[in-house]
């Protein structure tokens, strides 16, 4: 018989290891583990805190801060040198290796409105509420070519994730959504920006991507790009605004039959 104190803290254990409420939705080629938004408020000085970490335990019994991937991303931004990796150090680190990705692109402004305001796009007539999200990719998908609404900081938990990228492509920043009505319900559609004018051939138009686990990317307000998946899958644990902003189909750009049809869905 279990002794009670055993009990108890095996107990207490489980609850914290359960302490996230997350809906799991799958769509066709994506399952999502959805959150609920932050509050439309300063993020307080200790974001993200331990949620990453305890967010990769009870989504997918993955260790973050205690793998080699996840000690790594900690040590290389100087947030702890030890081998004592904290769930709150690991989520303190990825925040500041975003804060540096979006340094080095000199747009550290839009991720400081984010945090100041919990919201993200505030200059734009629909800020973007803004959300945790695991999404898994299964193995051979393709999300379709679109754009952010938002600011978007990401960890890849598992797999690899490929993508093509397209820096030069025009930069829409003002988003406004457009009711559409499909499979019985009404949601709100973000369109991406209309792109039919640009050659996908041109030299450095678009480029291949691809992250591994541990590694981080971030996307600006505006970014273009289709992200997909090989053999591997990947499982990205993700700061979003709940969806994206699909390129579309009419206004793809010219000589882009190196893109991959986007069949996966990750949002309405």
């Amino acid at each position: 018989m279990m002794r009670p104190l055993v009990g108890a803290l095996l107990l207490a254990r489980l609850a914290t290891a359960q302490d996230i409420d997350i809906k799991r939705i799958e769509n066709p080629g994506v399952i999502l583990y959805k959150t609920s938004a932050l509050p439309e408020a300063k993020l307080g000085d200790d974001f993200p805190g331990s949620f990453p970490a305890r967010f990769l335990r009870q989504a997918w019994g993955l260790e973050g801060p205690h793998s080699p991937e996840g000690a790594a991303l900690v040590n290389a931004t100087g947030v702890c040198t030890s081998d004592e990796v904290t769930d709150e150090l690991f989520g303190q680190a990825m925040l500041e290796r975003a804060k540096a990705m979006f340094d080095e692109r000199g747009l550290r402004h839009e991720l400081d409105a984010f945090l100041s305001s919990g919201v993200s796009n505030t200059h734009s007539p629909t800020p973007r509420r803004m959300f945790w999200v695991g999404i898994d990719i299964l193995p051979n998908q393709s999300l379709a070519l679109h754009s952010h609404p938002n600011v978007e900081f990401v960890y890849v938990a598992e797999g690899v994730m490929h993508e093509w990228r397209c820096p030069e492509c025009p930069v829409k920043r003002k988003y406004i959504p457009e009711e559409v009505h499909t499979n019985g319900k009404t949601v709100e559609k973000y369109w991406g920006p209309d792109l039919h004018n640009v050659n996908a051939k041109a030299n450095g138009m678009f480029r291949h991507d691809a992250y591994s686990a541990g590694d981080m990317f971030v996307n600006a307000i505006g970014d273009v790009h289709q992200s997909y998946t090989r053999e591997e899958g990947v499982k990205l644990l993700v700061m979003w605004g709940d969806g994206n902003a699909d390129v579309p189909l009419a206004q793809l750009p010219r000589h882009s039959d190196f893109l991959n049809v986007g069949g996966a869905k990750a949002w309405d």
